[in-house]
């Protein structure tokens, strides 16, 4: 019995030491496997250099060789460019703090995320896309060009991007897409300018200061919208005078008309114009309304708004009292009364008898 007992007691020790053994062996193991494996290396997607603007490896030089452009970069970095899986955001305001307009819908026109709405929304700035697009919005770093699109003169800066057409610079459409002459960014712009049927085709200059860029000072300001300032060096027939007395035509029994144009903000009249009666037996009072052409039509600027016929002697002034236009003015309109020639009308000078003269 004794020596039953001393077995066990040895199987016990062989038993504990094998386990021990093999704890000893593993722990080895284990140990000569970790100093085995190699570091686990950091993943660069972009390559050494991806935020050195003159490494090859700069990321908008590898934005350039995505087949989808800036949208390859939503893969990792979130729709939104916030972060994404890689928790680094490309929008924030030491990179990129207005890449959101590049957000889905950026080339739809209907969408909330158009970047024309972008760009309107930020008062019509177009610089921040030169940073990646290029100085001439040719592509730049990131190969899509805005001139693909834009492809007048200048490109995204020409003037037809904001308000006209490609056409006209005028409106329509004016800054907010509108179209109809009852809005008061197209109203009458194109009876003015390419449309006129009535008059001589007259220039921007003529109510407005053209700006050298798009940039000028007073071009783009808070209020979106043009200054009307007829008196500017530029304006010729706005301010053009009549009965004067250096003329031969003079009539001392008149006054000189010296008109002092004018725009109202408020009930948006024209008044006190050559264009619209300011002259020599002229409707003095006429006040044409910018937003309903009706107010403009034959007869405001010279006559009652019912007849065309100027100021007679009896009425304070010294045209005749013959209501057959024609007959003395037949080089601008008709027997109906209907413009034959545009450019003989409202241009400053009298259509008499063939002959232009002043008055």
């Amino acid at each position: 019995m004794e020596l039953i007992k001393i077995m066990k007691i040895k199987m016990k020790y062989i038993f504990v030491l094998f386990i021990a053994s093999i704890f000893v062996f593993y722990f080895m193991g284990c140990s000569d496997l970790t100093e085995d494996i190699p570091a686990v290396p950091q993943v660069y997607t972009h390559g050494a250099g991806a935020f050195d603007s003159l490494s090859s490896n700069f990321h908008p030089n590898l934005i350039s060789d995505f087949s989808t452009g800036l949208y390859e970069c939503q893969t990792c970095h979130a729709a939104d460019y916030s972060g994404g899986i890689t928790g680094v955001g490309c929008n924030t305001p030491n990179c990129h703090p207005s890449i959101g307009v590049h957000v889905a819908g950026i080339i739809d026109t209907t969408s909330q995320n158009f970047h024309g709405n972008y760009i309107k929304n930020h008062q019509w700035d177009m610089r921040p896309c030169k940073s990646c697009h290029g100085v001439n919005y040719a592509g730049g770093l990131v190969s899509p060009s805005c001139n693909n699109c834009h492809v007048y003169l200048s490109g995204p800066e020409n003037c037809t991007t904001c308000h006209g057409s490609k056409t006209s610079n005028a409106p329509p459409k004016d800054l907010d897409g509108n179209y109809s002459t009852s809005d008061r960014g197209v109203g009458a712009h194109q009876s003015h300018l390419k449309e006129n049927s009535f008059g001589r085709v007259v220039s921007c200059t003529e109510c407005h200061v053209l700006p050298g860029t798009v940039y000028a000072s007073g071009h783009i300001d808070s209020d979106n919208r043009a200054e009307v300032l007829m008196n500017n060096d530029l304006t010729i027939l706005a301010n053009l005078v009549t009965n004067d007395p250096s003329t031969a035509n003079y009539d001392p029994g008149q006054m000189t008309y010296m008109p002092d144009p004018s725009y109202n903000l408020s009930d948006l009249t024209c008044s006190n114009s050559y264009c619209h009666g300011f002259f020599k037996n002229g409707n003095m009072n006429n006040k044409p309304v910018w937003t309903n052409l009706s107010t403009a039509a034959c007869g405001t600027c010279h006559g009652d708004g019912t007849s065309p016929l100027p100021k007679t002697q009896s009425q304070g002034g010294s045209h005749p009292g013959a209501t057959n236009c024609s007959n003395c003015h037949g080089g601008v309109v008709d027997a109906d009364l209907n413009i034959i020639n545009p450019s003989k009308h409202i241009d400053g000078l009298l259509n008499l008898y063939g002959e232009d003269i002043k008055y």
